[in-house]
């Protein structure tokens, strides 16, 4: 059965992938933390998802490719700015979070989550620094609801292709 050209399957795993990410990045915006009690079941979801068949076509192989290249690249980058910074730059959540996200985007999604996350992120700052006149988050602002809203907005598009 279709509903606005959706099946009840696509629309089942866009509301795990909404909830959890909305509560993810909520908690991440007022903590700066992103829990693994949410992360990991978000992952273990993606997983089984590609397992039984994804709405989206990412099968099982490319969904375990795609976790394994975005936590290297996402753990490499975490190495490299704190290394930069002279301190931890980004927390392994937002690493385990990508690593999340390729289990249900696949493989060719990540530089599209990379995009919409970092701008988001900046537009973010920007907005709620002018609101509160006051630099946010301690002079800096959290990843994971940028990389959130990515993942989200990667998964409709997809999924309407």
């Amino acid at each position: 059965m279709l509903l606005l050209g959706f099946s009840l399957w696509a629309w089942g795993c866009f509301a795990v992938l909404t909830v959890a990410l909305g509560l993810l990045s909520y908690i991440d915006f007022k903590t700066g933390y992103l829990p693994d009690v949410i992360v990991g079941p978000l992952a273990l979801a993606g997983l089984t998802i590609a397992v039984i068949g994804s709405p989206i076509g990412v099968s099982w192989p490319l969904a375990l490719l795609a976790a394994t290249i975005n936590a290297g690249l996402f753990y490499g980058l975490r190495w490299i700015v704190s290394r930069m910074k002279g301190r931890e730059a980004m927390g392994l959540g937002d690493v385990k979070l990508i690593a999340a996200a390729g289990l249900w985007l696949g493989p060719l999604a990540l530089p599209y989550i990379m995009a919409v996350g970092g701008i988001a992120t900046l537009l973010g700052a920007g907005i709620t620094g002018l609101i509160t006149r006051k630099p946010v988050w301690q002079g800096e602002m959290p990843l994971g609801p940028g990389l959130c809203l990515g993942i989200w907005g990667v998964f409709i598009v997809m999924a309407i292709q």
